[in-house]
């Protein structure tokens, strides 16, 4: 058994605005993470998801306990919609780069511990997760350059 604890660091061709939204919007959270969400996106705010799998929905929901505009922002999940109590921490740290992109190091942790077999389940679904963040943020910088140009 090991540490279940998981870090993935992306660069995304996008600002860190348009990063910070992504993660911190409903209608941005419904483009790229779920179907349904709602998000109060200050300290102390609830950010809630949906997801819908044919006739059956799963309902997540997350406390943020720290938010930073355009930096940083930490969500405690008490429920992840799997059925099961939840009790993981996602925190997203987000640092400007001179070329004009984005990195982002995303840490999930749950202080329990995982096989390695759950743990190679979660990594290989986080990638997943957040290649769909940077295709998303992606777009959204590629639509915001276009509509800047006279």
């Amino acid at each position: 058994m090991t540490e279940s604890k998981i870090k993935k660091r992306v660069w995304i061709q996008a600002s860190t605005e348009i990063v910070f939204q992504a993660l911190t919007r409903a209608n941005a959270l419904e483009e790229w993470f779920c179907d349904k969400a709602t998000a109060d996106a200050r300290d102390g705010g609830e950010v809630t998801a949906q997801w819908n799998d044919g006739k059956s929905r799963r309902k997540g929901r997350a406390v943020i306990t720290r938010f930073v505009p355009g930096s940083a922002l930490e969500l405690h999940w008490t429920d992840d919609g799997s059925g099961e109590g939840s009790a993981h921490t996602l925190c997203y740290d987000i640092h400007p780069k001179s070329s004009g992109a984005t990195e982002l190091v995303m840490v999930d942790s749950d202080g329990g511990e995982a096989d390695e077999g759950m743990l190679a389940y979660l990594d290989e679904g986080w990638n997943a997760v957040l290649t769909e963040l940077r295709d998303y943020c992606e777009h959204k910088e590629r639509a915001a350059k276009k509509h800047r140009r006279p």
